[in-house]
């Protein structure tokens, strides 16, 4: 590394802090990551990814690799229970298909379907991207923040030649659950009570790849008088994972290759079954975020800003998502096009949605332990695959349709509406949406909603390719004077007419403009301002709103 000032420092390597760097790289801004660990994630500590993840991954040219590494999509239909994986009972499932409107609805909100692709897979094509776009990476390397200014964070990095001091206008931690940090930066959490330990064990099997052939469940919960855990399989190379609760009363030590691949074999239903044993990891179930996400120039996103229970998937999404939030507008800073008062923003948008997903999977995890998952007396589950466990297996089955807004959560992933001063308020109360209903909305903060487009030139498919890493205008059919308006202020402007809309879809109905306004579209995806109707002059009505999301005198603009 030069000894020159950076522009961004990323501390931590895993999937935010290289979406983190992969972004800021493509948009030409110098940044520089560093991961104290040498390797990548040989355990996937997350695998789950929304559409909203997989619309950033579009973006950034990743999703056809990331596909590639996903879990075939015929076995990720849905999620099952049953007392063994092998021969077991079957105590009850879901499958998306069984939703079909839930499907529909799911296809309407993005060209982007949920998919499995373990996070070590995730990290290696990010990791790749990132040195494709001329990055910057570095393993091995410990960062220490020694102090900041006004113009900048000074930072020590300790790798194996020794330790130097690097200057940097801006810092960006993304170094985890534990992150060094935060706590160096004095930043407290608030947090919930631990309610339980696991294991996780990610091993080879060719005897469960092969009954697993034609299973369609990406997930089963295993519920027995012996064991509770969960299976999870892996895209290919016969990879699985088993998750089970650790016993607080045993050492760490005690969770050695024998007996992990022991508890294993209990939930499988085979004592013969082969296992590999490639890791093993030891974690808590608990929630927790980060009371600042700013501290001057250094910034938290990611776990090092908040984590979850696992159930729902929200974690690895969060993150990356925070990242796409944060880093255009340190770009804009940087380049001197934008207030530092933008960058108070960031957690002004993230960390509500933080929370909310905090409180929604605590409802999950305590939704599952009603169907025996987690259970904290083992012991109570002895008779399950008795004849006089028929109470119990009815009382799980029962069960299962609350567990339902766990797998369909598209309003949770979509429908959340950012408050900010990097906003336009346009005066109206948005359309909230729930957990499992996603209510597409072109209200300030929302999401941008998804509309298929028609292009003769082939340049773009929908409204979520338009943005590409700027700010664009969306105007109606007859909202010509706003391309004007968009041209004068260096911005592009798509004027959308009924021709270019595919399936039906009214694009000005649907964004809440008649045929004369439109939508001013941040890089994020996130829509900044709406205009109803075009005003007598469009230009000073777009040239105020952009002044004012990016905290800049209208004037200067």
């Amino acid at each position: 590394m030069n000894q020159k000032q950076l522009d961004v420092l990323i501390i931590g390597g895993g999937p935010v802090g290289l979406s983190t760097a992969l972004q800021l790289t493509r948009l030409g801004i110098d940044a520089w990551c560093v991961e104290r660990r040498a390797t990548h994630s040989r355990h996937p500590k997350a695998g789950g990814l929304h559409p909203r993840t997989l619309e950033l991954f579009r973006q950034w040219d990743i999703i056809d690799a990331v596909r590639s590494e996903a879990v075939p999509s015929h076995q990720a239909e849905g999620f099952r229970w049953a007392t063994r994986f092998v021969g077991g009972i079957h105590l009850g499932h879901i499958l998306f298909a069984d939703d079909a409107e839930a499907l529909a609805e799911a296809g309407e909100a993005s060209p982007e379907p949920a998919c499995f692709t373990p996070q070590d897979e995730v990290e290696a094509i990010l990791h790749q991207a990132l040195l494709r776009a001329g990055g910057h990476y570095a393993f091995n390397t410990t960062a220490e923040i020694l102090g900041q200014d006004e113009d900048g964070v000074d930072v020590a990095l300790t790798d194996e030649s020794g330790t130097r001091t690097v200057r940097t206008r801006y810092a960006v931690a993304a170094d985890g659950v534990r992150s060094r940090t935060r706590d160096a930066l004095g930043i407290m959490e608030t947090t919930s009570p631990v309610f339980g330990e696991s294991v996780g064990v990610y091993f080879h099997s060719r005897r469960l790849t092969q009954i697993g052939e034609n299973s369609p469940y990406a997930l089963s919960w295993i519920i027995n008088g012996d064991i509770v855990g969960s299976f999870a399989r892996g895209p290919k190379n016969n990879k699985w994972i088993f998750n089970f609760a650790r016993d607080p009363q045993l050492p760490d030590s005690a969770y050695d290759e024998s007996f992990c691949t022991a508890r294993l074999r209990e939930a499988a239903g085979d004592p013969d079954v082969d296992v590999d044993v490639i890791s093993i990891l030891r974690w808590r179930h608990e929630a927790a975020v980060a009371d600042s996400w700013r501290a001057g120039r250094v910034f938290l996103v990611g776990d090092s800003a908040h984590r979850f229970p696992p159930h729902g998937g929200f974690g690895m999404n969060s993150g990356v998502q925070d990242s796409a939030n944060l880093v255009w507008k340190l770009a804009r800073v940087l380049r001197g096009t934008a207030g530092d008062d933008l960058l108070d923003s960031y957690e002004q948008e993230r960390k509500p949605v933080a929370e909310y997903n905090i409180e929604q999977c605590l409802i999950n995890t305590e939704r599952l332990k009603a169907t025996g998952f987690m259970v904290s007396e083992p012991s109570e589950l002895t008779t399950i695959e008795l004849p006089e466990g028929e109470k119990i297996r009815r009382r799980i089955t029962e069960s299962l349709p609350a567990q339902h807004e766990q797998f369909r959560s598209a309003g949770q992933q979509f429908g959340f509406i950012y408050r900010s001063s990097a906003l336009v308020g346009d005066g109206t109360e948005p359309q909230h949406s729930t957990v499992s209903d996603y209510r597409p909305t072109g209200h300030p903060g929302a999401r941008a909603p998804y509309v298929r487009l028609q292009d003769p030139t082939g340049e773009f498919e929908s409204t979520l390719d338009l943005p590409a890493g700027d700010f664009v205008v969306l105007a109606g059919q007859t909202g010509q004077a706003w391309s004007r308006a968009a041209e004068s202020l260096g911005l592009r402007c798509v004027v959308i007419s009924p021709a270019m809309t595919a399936g039906g879809t009214s694009f000005e109905s649907l964004y809440g403009i008649d045929a004369t306004g439109a939508v001013l579209v941040r890089p994020d995806g996130h829509v900044g301002m709406r205009v109803h109707t075009a005003p007598s002059n469009p230009e000073a009505v777009l040239r105020a709103g952009l002044g004012q999301i990016l905290s800049r005198p209208a004037a200067t603009l």
